[in-house]
């Protein structure tokens, strides 16, 4: 009987081996099917090693397959595999260049790996794509790109952003300590806040997003009561100034002139003080502020900017030429500044050169509106 059962066992491995041979392997389209639904499957059992292996086979099989890249992208996050994760939607970006998801998911991995400037292009494509998609995922683009524009230095643009994070959802921790980074003007994402620190970024970020949260008296008490603890911090002064200039400009300016009594280089309150003053038509005043800021920071377009402003604002034209000159060599991908310049040539009586920087201005403004970074 023994002997029996191994002589069929025998004749049905090489019935087998034999169908198999003429079968042959499976065509690339039935392998593929094959190893997408066996993923698939190891992803809704929660198997996601399992799973990203299937779908990395499969897509190499047909590149091209979106889900797949989606897929095999978002497990990848999940398992913390930021390298992996940044090529995965890279690829799917490559395939749909619109996919705005794609780009956000692309600039969060990025930002995992602390590769910041990768992570900037990535979610700035996002914020010109005006971050469409589900709430979740637009806000989750506006905040990392405000906390890459922080670590970077950008604190202004950031603080826009927070702005908008904060008006499309609500005031939340992650906003609140963002806030209070980039308004003390601090390179650092939130994991880096020194102990020594956590209390200033929490009071002010605190104040900064009752302001994002349009609760103004609130907003107000908060800034004096984190001014009782902190009187000699000159961004707590700075903050609060422009904040109270929408509704109460004296006491705002007030408040930036503070900063500069604790910090005398403070180029922010220089120009925000610069700009007020041109708007109230005393540009002797900020031409003043205006003057220090470069002496300051000559590297940053923006004192260049406010100098040749009030420059011609008290008619020497020419010596503003020269700052919006060296503002347009410095920042040449700024529209405001071919505006500016424009202005000057046109004052100048340099017709076709102030067209020139005009439609500069006008090229500049539709290409970040239309392109990506």
């Amino acid at each position: 009987m023994h002997t029996m059962l191994g002589g069929i066992a025998a004749i049905l491995t090489l019935a087998s081996a034999t169908n198999a041979q003429s079968a042959g392997p499976l065509a690339p389209a039935q392998l593929f099917e094959s190893l997408s639904h066996q993923a698939e499957e190891a992803r809704d059992a929660k198997r996601l090693d399992e799973a990203l292996t299937l779908y990395k086979r499969a897509l190499k099989l047909k590149p091209t397959w979106e889900d797949g890249w989606w897929n095999a992208g978002n497990i990848a996050y999940d398992l913390d595999k930021y390298t992996e994760c940044a090529s995965d939607f890279r690829r799917l970006a490559a395939l749909k260049p619109d996919l705005a998801p794609a780009w956000t998911l692309k600039g969060l991995c990025e930002y995992q790996l602390r590769d910041y400037n990768a992570a900037l292009k990535s979610l700035t494509r996002v914020q010109r794509l005006k971050f469409p998609g589900n709430q979740e995922l637009s806000s989750a683009a506006r905040l990392h790109l405000a906390l890459v524009l922080t670590k970077l230095g950008y604190f202004e643009k950031a603080i826009v952003l927070l702005f908008d994070v904060a008006a499309i959802g609500q005031k939340t921790p992650e906003i609140i300590v963002a806030a209070g980074i980039a308004g003390l003007r601090k390179r650092w994402i939130p994991p880096e806040v020194p102990e020594s620190d956590q209390d200033k970024v929490f009071k002010l970020g605190d104040a900064m997003a009752t302001v994002m949260d349009r609760d103004y008296k609130v907003a107000i008490d908060k800034f004096e009561a984190a001014l009782r603890d902190y009187p000699k911090e000159p961004d707590f002064h700075y903050r609060f100034g422009a904040f109270l200039m929408g509704n109460h400009p004296d006491r705002g300016i007030q408040e930036i002139k503070k900063t500069l009594d604790l910090e005398a280089s403070h180029v922010p309150a220089l120009l925000a003080l610069a700009k007020i003053y041109l708007k109230r038509n005393e540009p002797q005043t900020a031409l003043s502020y205006a003057k220090e800021a470069v002496k300051l920071s000559p590297g940053d377009f923006n004192t260049h900017v406010a100098l040749g402003k009030a420059l011609l604002a008290t008619g020497n034209t020419a010596g503003a030429v020269r700052e919006l000159e060296l503002g347009v060599k410095l920042a040449p991908e700024s529209p405001e500044v071919h505006y500016n310049l424009g202005s000057a040539y046109g004052r100048m009586g340099r017709k076709a050169d102030a067209e020139r920087e005009r439609e500069e201005s006008k090229r500049l403004r539709e290409s970040m509106d239309s392109n990506p970074p």
